[in-house]
């Protein structure tokens, strides 16, 4: 997935430990670690890998929210360019400038916001937007034509004539990865109206394509090509 727009993707490789000093900056609006709860600004936890907007429970402004029902997963590369400025930040992804972000703070420094990146993602098992294989339990395996009670899921169907893999991701962040043959099926149990389906190349590739996703309406990938080029049927 790339960002729409020009925003530049930098390869941040911060000083963890550095950005915990940093951090301190940001813990009058944000809290992080067991049992953090929602201030100023959501939860921390976890956020590297989650989908942007979801946290539960916290009041999310419009174009947050936006920005994640259109594919936003937050990495430590994304995160390393929305400090800089979040409200250009989503104006880029969105591509208007009638976004708005109600984070009004700003990293000028680059060294502070790669540091920051980089602790965050201590909080979180998921430090990369390409995804590695870590099946969940909620997963459902099945080839073309067998899963027919699509409830209460969140689903991809390879359509395409090429073995890709696919991510299904519910928006609470819960996510199941899986490698699919032509014609066969994915599926993640979702509570939520919504989720995201991410499609990659292999395990290794930086750069695939994303979409929003309804619970109980399966999607369909026909041909696959990355930077968010790819055809997609529900």
């Amino acid at each position: 997935m790339v960002i729409a727009g020009s925003v530049n993707i930098a390869h941040a490789a911060g000083d963890a430990e550095a950005g915990a000093k940093t951090f301190k900056k940001c813990g009058a609006c944000h809290k992080i670690g067991e049992g953090a709860k929602n201030s100023t600004g959501p939860v921390l936890t976890g956020v590297i890998g989650r989908q942007a907007g979801t946290f539960e429970g916290y009041r999310y402004g419009k174009s947050t929210k936006a920005a994640g029902e259109k594919g936003l997963i937050w990495s430590e590369d994304l995160v390393f360019e929305y400090l800089e400025n979040p409200r250009n930040f989503l104006r880029v992804y969105l591509e208007t400038r009638k976004a708005k972000s109600k984070m009004k703070f700003k990293l000028k420094k680059e060294k502070d916001r790669r540091n920051v990146a980089a602790y965050l993602a201590t909080f979180s098992q998921k430090d990369s937007i390409a995804p590695k294989i870590t099946p969940e339990k909620t997963s459902l395996k099945a080839d073309g034509g067998t899963i027919t009670d699509f409830a209460g899921k969140i689903c991809v169907t390879n359509d395409s004539d090429t073995t890709l893999l696919f991510v299904a991701e519910a928006s609470n962040g819960k996510r199941s990865n899986k490698a699919l043959a032509p014609k066969q099926t994915h599926c993640i149990a979702s509570a939520d109206a919504n989720g995201t389906i991410g499609v990659f190349e292999n395990e290794d590739a930086l750069e695939g394509c994303s979409r929003l996703a309804k619970t109980g309406t399966p999607e369909r990938l026909v041909s696959y090509t990355p930077f968010d080029n790819c055809a997609w049927g529900s």
